[in-house]
C-alpha cells in the first residue's frame, strides 16, 4: 500500500481531499454548542466553500478563488462568526479564515515554502487553530496549533520519519480542549484515532486497529465522538465513541461498496450530518445527509447542483431566511474534468446497482491508490 510519503508533499491526506474528496476521517473541526444553525461544507468538482441551512435552503457559495487553487475543510469559530479553511491560494498549502457570509478572506500565517498547512480547527476560546503541517517534499505529518493572528506556532505531535515513520492527521478539538486526531502507519496500524491533552501530552489510541478508524468530531458536550471506519477501504460507516474508547455503536451500514464519511454533530447534539455516495452506481460523487444522533431517521439534503460535496461542518450560524440560489446560481466553476458540469454532461447520476468504474467514477482508483 503506496503510504503518505510516495505522494509527495502534499501527502495521500491533502491529495484525496483534493482530487476527490474522499477525506479518510473527518478533519480539524470541533462542534460547540448552541442552536443548530448553518452548515458549512466544500465541493471538490468546484473547489469552492459553502453554507446553507440544514434542510438545504438558502444555499451559499463563500469563496470564489481561480482556477486551480481550492478551498476546503471548513470549521466554524465557536461563535459563529467565522470559517477556517485550508487553501492552495498563494502555491503551498495555507490556513485561512473568512467572514460566515464570505467576505474579509484573511491569509493566517505563511511562513516557510513548501511545508503544508491542512485542516485547521479552531480552539474553544477561538484565538488558535489546531492543524496538520506537512513536510516538504516528504509527505509526513504532525499536529501543530498556531493564533489567528499568525504568532505563536507550537508543535503539539513531532514528525515520525525513518524506520518508524507515522502520520497524523485531521486534528479535532474538543469544547473542553482535548484534542482527537487519527494516527496512520504506527507499530503497522494501518488507521487509528488517538486522543491527548490540549498540549499534546497523553496521546493514547482509542479504537480497535481492525476498524481502521479515523477521526470524526466531539460531540458539543465533550463525551463523545462521531467517527468513521475503514478510512483506507471502501464501505466506510458512522460509528459514536467516548473518549475513554468504550460505548462503540455504529449508526449507518451502507451496502457495499458505498460508504458514509465525514460525520458531523449538530450544536444541539441531536442531529448529525455525513457525506455518502449511497446513490451513485459507480461511486463517484457524494450527496449531504442527516439523522438523528441514534442513527434513525435518515434523509438527504438537497444542494443544488453540486455532486462533490465533502467536509460538513454543523455550526450556531443563524440561518439564513432568503431562498438562498442554487450552485448553479453563485457561478461556481468546474475545477478539472471532474467537474459538476462534466458530471452532469456525462450522467452522472444515482442508479440501483453499484459498482466500481464508470464515466463518473475515479473514487474507485482513489480507493486503491489509498490501499482501500
Amino acid at each position: 500500500m503506496p503510504t503518505p510519503r510516495r505522494l509527495g508533499r502534499f501527502s495521500l491526506l491533502a491529495a484525496l481531499a483534493l482530487v476527490a474528496g474522499l477525506l479518510l476521517g473527518a478533519p480539524a473541526t470541533a462542534t460547540y454548542p448552541g442552536p443548530n444553525g448553518r452548515i458549512a461544507f466544500d465541493d471538490f468538482s468546484t473547489g469552492q466553500l459553502y453554507s446553507m441551512n440544514p434542510d438545504g435552503t438558502a444555499l451559499r457559495q463563500l469563496t470564489d478563488l481561480v482556477e486551480g487553487s481550492f478551498a476546503f475543510q471548513p470549521d466554524w469559530s465557536p461563535d459563529g462568526r467565522r470559517i477556517a479553511f485550508s487553501s492552495n491560494l498563494g502555491g503551498d498549502f495555507r490556513l485561512y479564515t473568512i467572514n460566515r457570509d464570505g467576505s474579509d478572506q484573511r491569509l493566517v500565517f505563511d511562513d516557510q515554502p513548501g511545508y503544508g498547512d491542512l485542516f485547521p480547527g479552531y480552539t474553544p476560546d477561538g484565538r488558535r487553530l489546531v492543524f496538520q503541517r506537512c513536510l516538504p517534499d516528504d509527505g509526513v505529518c504532525a499536529l501543530y496549533s498556531v493564533g489567528l493572528g499568525g504568532g505563536g506556532l507550537r508543535a503539539l505531535t513531532q514528525f515520525k520519519t525513518g524506520a518508524n515513520e507515522a502520520n497524523d492527521f485531521w486534528p479535532t478539538v474538543a469544547p473542553d480542549g482535548r484534542i482527537a486526531f487519527g494516527r496512520f502507519g504506527a507499530g503497522g496500524i494501518t488507521s487509528q484515532v488517538y486522543v491527548m491533552g490540549a498540549t499534546g501530552a497523553g496521546a493514547h489510541p482509542i479504537t480497535p486497529p481492525a476498524l481502521l478508524a479515523v477521526p470524526g468530531e466531539w460531540t458539543p458536550d465533550s463525551r463523545q465522538l462521531v467517527i468513521h471506519s475503514n478510512g483506507f477501504r471502501l464501505n466506510s460507516a458512522i460509528y459514536r465513541v467516548r473518549p475513554d474508547g468504550t460505548g462503540l455503536r455504529q449508526l449507518t451500514r451502507p451496502s457495499f461498496p458505498h460508504n458514509d464519511l465525514l460525520p458531523s454533530p449538530s450544536p444541539a447534539d441531536d442531529r448529525v450530518v455525513f457525506v455518502s455516495d449511497r446513490r451513485y452506481p459507480d461511486i463517484c460523487c457524494n450527496d449531504l445527509y442527516v439523522m438523528r444522533s441514534d442513527g434513525s431517521g435518515l434523509h438527504r439534503v438537497p444542494t443544488g447542483d453540486l455532486t462533490g460535496v465533502s467536509n460538513p461542518d454543523w455550526g450556531s450560524a443563524p440561518r439564513d431566511s432568503g431562498s438562498g440560489a442554487t450552485a448553479a446560481a453563485t457561478g461556481a466553476r468546474p475545477r478539472s474534468a471532474a467537474g459538476s458540469a462534466t458530471i452532469a454532461a456525462r450522467g452522472c447520476a444515482p442508479g440501483p446497482e453499484p459498482r466500481l468504474t464508470g464515466p463518473c467514477g475515479t473514487r474507485a482508483g482513489l480507493h486503491r491508490l489509498a490501499g482501500r
